[in-house]
This record gives structure tokens, sequence and C-alpha cells, in this order.
């Protein structure tokens, strides 16, 4: 038995076995997120798994290309994962008509497929500039930090919201304590990368970026997972693997570092270890 909390609103999850069982511990009466109906359908794919491998997908910046973001989604279902990550800017600006557009998206192509979003700038950013982004995001979506831990996988996901270009002190310190837990295989998820030697460009973060890669070096994750830029890049950083996904359809970004094409990634999970393949979509 356990308990997660985000920063926003609280919830609740007890484990018995492979059954995860989702209580709203406040918010009062209101529809489901996605985060809310993801935990659910997550339930009952995890109860009818048998073996490893597990595989999961992780994909992002679909913002403004529904063809492209279909032929991911449902590329992405013909290798049967338990759930996918979306690294952010899953619309172009938090409104609430683009907001349910992209909720439309995923109930007519994988209604049945846990969906699990970090915050991406473009969501957070309505156009008149007003912090309502943020709040029909966590209305609409799901919390801004929080984790999501399967017991029978030993597994651990920590996602978190650096969408304003920064990480607080409390967001460290957050991460930090999640990642103290004994879990074999520990995966990060967040919107913008960190500015590394590679990575030297006025769309990563710098507020909080030390701290972040300070935290998890010596900690074991198994991969840390970013969007943002819309292309493919990875870097190994003090052991640890740090992959940019961000091809699931915005416009394309050609730089000095990465690979510009439409993609996501698999994931595979077997022996306590993490295999990632990088899976190209044609337009």
């Amino acid at each position: 038995m356990y308990r997660r909390s985000g920063y926003g609103k609280r919830y609740c999850l007890y484990s018995l076995g492979w059954v995860l069982i989702l209580f709203l511990v406040c918010g009062g009466a209101q529809s489901a997120t996605l985060y809310e109906q993801s935990l659910q359908k997550l339930e009952s794919r995890l109860a009818g798994i048998q073996k490893e491998p597990y595989t999961f997908v992780v994909m992002g910046d679909n913002r403004g290309n529904d063809e492209i973001f279909i032929k991911c989604l449902l590329a992405a279902a013909r290798d049967h994962p338990l759930f996918i990550l979306h690294t952010g800017d899953a619309v172009s600006t938090g409104s609430e008509e683009q907001f349910q557009h992209f909720l439309a998206i995923l109930r007519q192509t994988l209604p049945d497929m846990p969906v699990f979003v970090a915050a991406g700038n473009h969501e957070l950013t309505n156009r008149d500039k007003s912090d309502k982004g943020k709040v029909l995001f966590q209305e609409l979506i799901g919390p801004l930090d929080y984790v999501l831990d399967l017991p029978g996988i030993n597994a651990r996901f920590i996602i978190l919201d650096n969408s304003g270009y920064s990480l607080a002190s409390n967001q460290i310190d957050y991460l930090k304590t999640q990642l103290r837990a004994e879990k074999s295989l520990k995966f990060v998820l967040m919107h913008i990368p960190p500015q590394t030697h590679k990575w030297i460009d006025s769309h990563t973060f710098t507020n909080g970026a030390d701290a972040f890669l300070q935290t998890l070096s010596g900690r074991n994750a198994a991969g840390v997972f970013y969007g943002h830029y819309h292309l493919y890049d990875e870097d190994t950083i003090s052991g640890t693997r740090h992959i940019i996904t961000g091809g699931a359809g915005a416009p394309l970004t050609r730089l000095y570092f990465g690979d510009p094409s439409y993609h996501f990634i698999l994931v595979k999970l077997s022996g306590g270890k993490a295999t990632t393949e990088k899976i190209a979509v044609s337009e």
C-alpha cells in the first residue's frame, strides 16, 4: 500500500498485486481528467499482462499536426504498449477548445490507451498570457508534478513541470525523494531539456538545471525523456541516458544536433533493464 501526491489535486493510489484503485480525495464532483481516466485504464492493462518484455511509448510535440499525431498513435498501438508518456506541447495554446480537441483525438484513435502528459510551454501559455492554460491543464489533463508507480514491474515514472523554463527548489527536493525509492527502474519525464555541453541553445532551461543534473548523478535512473525540440537526440550524462523526443507532428527543427524526423520511442523493460528504439513515422 502506498500514497503519492502531486502539487495540485491530491490522489491516493492503493496497490494490491497488479490492481490499482484510484480515489479522488479532494476536488469535488467534476469530469475525470485524462490522468484519472488513464489510471483506470492502466489497471485493466496491468491485470492482463503475462510476462516480459513490458513496453511503453514516449512521444511529444504533436501540436498543429493531427495527421502525423494520429499516425504516431496508430503505429505505437501495434506494439501493444502498456501506456503512452507524452512529453508535452500537445496543443498550440492552452485554450479549452484545443485541450478538448487533443482529448477527442485520443478518444477517437486509441480509446483504451492510458496517456500521461507532462506540461509543455504551449499548454500553459494562453493567448492572453494569463494562468488560464495552467488551470485548464489541471482540470482537463492532470496534475503538473506526479509519480506513476508500477509495483509488479518494479518501475517508477517521475513527471515534472518545467514548462516555465525552470525547476524550483521544491521540485528538486521532490525529485530527490522519489528517486530514493527502491525501484529497479526509475524514469523522469519533463518537457524542456536542460542546458548541457551538447545542448547549448536558448530553448533549454538553465534555472535549476545544474541541481537537476546533480540530483540525477549516481541515482541510477534508467532514462530521462524530454520534448520541446522537434527532433530526436540523445546524450549520456554521468551515466544516465537523456533522450529528446519531440517528433509527433509539430514542425520539425533543424539544428546543429539531433535528427529532425517524425517519430516516437518504444521502450522495452526486461530483466530489470530498459532498451529504447526510435520508430520513424512517414509523412
